[in-house]
C-alpha cells in the first residue's frame, strides 16, 4: 500500500488550563461584544433613527447613549483585566506577553477617545435631548431656524462617524488578543517523514 505523507501539522506547544481557556473566552467575548455594540450603533441604529423628527431622534439617541454609558465600561474593563491577567501569566520574555499587554492597553483606550474627541458632541446632544423633551415627538419643525450643522440630525450624524472611529480601538484589541490566544500554535514541518500502512509496515 502507498505511504501516507504529512507535510505540515499545527501543534499546540503548551496546553492551557481550563481556567486560562475560560478566561480567554470571556475576555475575547467581552472585547468582541464591545466592538459589535459600538459598530452597530453607528452602522445600524443611527441610520434608522435619522428618519425620525428631531425630538424623537434626540430621545432615541439619548436612550442609546444611556445604555452604552453603562455597558461599554463594563465590557472594556472586563476584557482589559482579563488580557492583563493573561500577560501576567506569560513568561517575561514571551512575545505572546506583548500581545496580551497591547490588548489590555487598547481596550480601555476608548475612554480617553470619548473624553477628548466625542464629549463636545455628546454634550450638545444631551442638551438637545433635554430642551426637546417637552416637544411633540412628531414635530418636524421643532428646530426651525437652527443652523444646519447644529441640528439634532447633523449632530447625531457626526456622533455616528466619531463612534465608528472609536469602534476601531476595541476591534484592534480583540484581534490582537485573539492572535495572542492562538500564538502557542506552531506549524511543524514534517517533510521527509512518512508513515507506512498495511503490509508496508513489515518491509
Amino acid at each position: 500500500m502507498d505511504k501516507l505523507h504529512l507535510d505540515r501539522i499545527p501543534i499546540n506547544l503548551e496546553q492551557p488550563s481550563v481556567t486560562i481557556r475560560t478566561a480567554q473566552v470571556l475576555g475575547l467575548t467581552a472585547a468582541g461584544a464591545l466592538t459589535g455594540m459600538m459598530t452597530s450603533c453607528s452602522a445600524l441604529c443611527v441610520p434608522a433613527f435619522m428618519e425620525a423628527p428631531a425630538p424623537l431622534l434626540a430621545k432615541q439617541w439619548k436612550k442609546m447613549f444611556d445604555i452604552g454609558v453603562v455597558a461599554a465600561p463594563i465590557l472594556s474593563a472586563t476584557s482589559a483585566a482579563i488580557f492583563g491577567l493573561m500577560a501576567y501569566k506569560e513568561p517575561t520574555d514571551s512575545a505572546t506577553k506583548k500581545f496580551w499587554l497591547t490588548a489590555a492597553i487598547l481596550m480601555p483606550s476608548v475612554l480617553p477617545y470619548t473624553l477628548l474627541i466625542m464629549n463636545p458632541v455628546n454634550a450638545k446632544l444631551q442638551e438637545k435631548a433635554s430642551s426637546l423633551a417637552g416637544t411633540s415627538l412628531e414635530d418636524t419643525a421643532a428646530e426651525a431656524g437652527v443652523a444646519k450643522e447644529e441640528t439634532v440630525h447633523a449632530l447625531v450624524d457626526k456622533w455616528a462617524t466619531l463612534n465608528l472611529g472609536r469602534a476601531v480601538i476595541p476591534l484592534v484589541g480583540t484581534l490582537v488578543a485573539a492572535w495572542a490566544a492562538v500564538d502557542k500554535w506552531e506549524v511543524i514541518s514534517l517533510a521527509g517523514i512518512s508513515f507506512k500502512t498495511g503490509a508496508d509496515r513489515m518491509s
